[in-house]
């Protein structure tokens, strides 16, 4: 359950980013394969399975869901009896399960559990389609809330996440975090990122910076703060969430 008591504040959670989305006609409407990797109780696979036009009736949209899991035996029965496009693999998602390319991955408290998470970030990249996007939401283990240093560490998370180190490894992997959505809420410990599939191929992990930012994987912002200081800074960082609104993310 990662972060979260139970499946359905995890899934209240994930509600944040997916009403979001739902206003989003045109995009969703490019849409017809997803992936959720690491669904646990399958609550975000049905709102994509069960996802409806906002017109007037609505019409199903009938997206083919790959539910992935390490154990799939969590999704309740009924939500895959109602909705018969889930089709649940009981793998990995670090590994290459789904056999074909998707428009969409979704990982909400999934990701920090990757044991090789560039090797992850590499599958998730060949399985999606070009220009497919990836929209990823996991908690950071250090944190400042309230002006305090917040210092967790869950089960089974091995590695530490920043907004800036995300981003390297995204753009490393060969996603673009120049026309990408980052965010990051005060006093929160969840990164959100929802970046595109690009057309270059993944980099080694001796990659640089300034590699990334010859491809035209970087803002502006990042490109500043590297060109100024030969490395990128957190506080120079500026985004764009899926709000249209721009952020500093200093903490």
């Amino acid at each position: 359950m990662g972060q979260f008591s139970n499946q359905h504040y995890s899934h209240e959670h994930s509600l944040e980013v997916l009403n979001l989305l739902y206003g989003y006609d045109s995009f969703l409407d490019s849409l017809t394969t997803i992936a959720d990797m690491g669904c646990g109780s399958g609550l975000d696979v049905e709102w994509w399975a069960s996802l409806t036009t906002r017109d007037d009736p609505p019409e199903p949209r009938n997206y083919t869901v790959y539910a992935v899991d390490q154990d799939v035996s969590r999704i309740d029965p009924d939500i895959l009896s109602r909705n018969p496009n889930i089709i649940p693999i009981q793998k990995n998602f670090e590994e290459r399960v789904i056999p074909r390319q998707v428009d969409l991955i979704w990982s909400h408290d999934s990701f920090q559990y990757a044991l090789e998470p560039f090797k992850c970030l590499r599958v998730w990249k060949e399985t999606l389609q070009e220009n497919g996007m990836l929209i990823l939401t996991i908690p950071q283990g250090v944190y400042v809330k309230n002006s305090s240093l917040v210092v967790e560490q869950h089960n089974h998370q091995y590695y530490n996440y920043n907004m800036l180190n995300l981003i390297y490894m995204l753009a490393i992997t060969g996603f673009d975090c120049n026309d990408a959505y980052f965010y990051r809420k005060r006093n929160s410990p969840w990164l959100y990122a929802a970046v595109y599939a690009s057309g270059h191929e993944p980099l080694t992990q001796q990659a640089t910076w300034y590699d990334l930012a010859d491809r035209g994987l970087l803002n502006d912002s990042l490109m500043n703060s590297v060109n100024q200081h030969g490395h990128a800074r957190l506080e120079d960082l500026v985004v764009t969430w899926l709000d249209k609104d721009y952020y500093k993310i200093t903490d």
